[in-house]
Formats: C-alpha cells, sequence, structure tokens
C-alpha cells in the first residue's frame, strides 16, 4: 500500500494568485514561534523518495517503512527516513495529525503550530527552496503515490529539523492536482520556493 497524503514543505515564494488556503476548521488559533535552525538538505535523502516511497506503507493509524528498502537506498537514507516516519506517527499520536479513510490528514482540533524548522523565518511564514531536479523528482512521486504525504516524508528526511514541527500540514492538506500543477508551472529549470505560511501556503520561480 502506498502512504497516503505525503506533506512536505518546499522552499519557495509562489505568486500572490496562487494561494491555497487550508481547510478553515484546520487552522491554527496560535502559533508558538521558536528559534529558527539553519540545516542544509540532504540531497541523497530528497531524492530517494522517488525509490523509497513504495515502502511506506499505513498499518492502521500508523505508518511504517519495510525493511526491504534497505534493499534500494543506502543505510543512512533507510534510518533517515525511518525518522521521518517515527516523527509523523509521534504527531498522530499527539494530535497533530490524524488519519481519515486511510488519508494523513489535519487534526481539525490542533491549535498550537511551532514553525522550528529549517528555511527562512520571516514575519509572513516560512521558505524552503527546491532545486529543478529536486521539483522533478518530488512532482513524479507525488503522481506515482496519488498522495501529498509522500512530499512530507521526504522533507522531514531529508530536513531533521522540521521532524515535530506542524507546518507541513499546509502541504497536506493541499490539493493533490493542485499542488502538482504549481510545482510545474512554477519551475522553469531553476528550481521553485514554497513558502509556508499559517493556514496556507504560496510558490515562486526560483
Amino acid at each position: 500500500m502506498k502512504f497516503k497524503n505525503t506533506a512536505v514543505i518546499l522552499t519557495g515564494v509562489l505568486a500572490l494568485t496562487a494561494v491555497a488556503p487550508l481547510a478553515a476548521s484546520a487552522a491554527p488559533t496560535s502559533i508558538e514561534v521558536k528559534e529558527v535552525k539553519q540545516a542544509t538538505p540532504d540531497a541523497e535523502t530528497f531524492s530517494a523518495i522517488k525509490d523509497i516511497e513504495k515502502f511506506i506503507k499505513l498499518d492502521g493509524d500508523q505508518y511504517v517503512l519495510d525493511s526491504a528498502a534497505k534493499e534500494v537506498v543506502s543505510e543512512k537514507v533507510f534510518n533517515n527516513y525511518s525518522k521521518a516516519v517515527e516523527s509523523v506517527n509521534e504527531q498522530i499520536k499527539n494530535g497533530t495529525f490524524e488519519v481519515k479513510n486511510g488519508q494523513l490528514v489535519v487534526n481539525p482540533n490542533y491549535t498550537t503550530y511551532n514553525p522550528n524548522i529549517y528555511g527562512n523565518w520571516y514575519w509572513w511564514g516560512y521558505a524552503i527552496t527546491f532545486t529543478n531536479q529536486e521539483v522533478k523528482e518530488q512532482v513524479q512521486a507525488l503522481k506515482n503515490t496519488q498522495s501529498t504525504s509522500s512530499l512530507v516524508f521526504a522533507i522531514m528526511a531529508a530536513v531533521p529539523g522540521l521532524q515535530g514541527t506542524a507546518l507541513p500540514a499546509a502541504i497536506i492538506e493541499a490539493n493533490l492536482a493542485v499542488l502538482i500543477d504549481r510545482f510545474e508551472a512554477n519551475n522553469h529549470g531553476r528550481g521553485v520556493t514554497l513558502n509556508l505560511h499559517v493556514g496556507y501556503y504560496d510558490m515562486t520561480s526560483n
């Protein structure tokens, strides 16, 4: 079974005309802002989503990473995705996310976001940048899984500082077709930047 609804935080700024709001019920009522930790996403781990996505499966209301993935990715990549899966499962347990009808979704009763992740924190939100190749790989993974969850796992695996935060909620709640279209429309060979705001995201060309 392919994992459902991957949330991953993209680096970039989407045009103001391309704003995708979350469902009103999922919008937080308070924001916990902490010091932003700077880090460089691991390129090998981020790109590995195309090989490992089919090994991330839903078992009840928890995700599992099939050990068979060790045969197609390095030990480092496997361990990074294992931690990402553990992080998502922990957020399901603490009520940040939930599984509904086999889909990873935002818990509408969750009210506090912690934007303590890699990227740049601005007064309007958080930004993460993707290269041309990373955009292509993430788009393919989204098409393969038909779920935004693949992006979430890739981001959490490649950017450990993102684990335990709720900002990927904007991606989880995004319309899959629209997300893919915005990736492709804004990537002109230079990659894109994804801006995460409280309750919605936007994307722009690099």
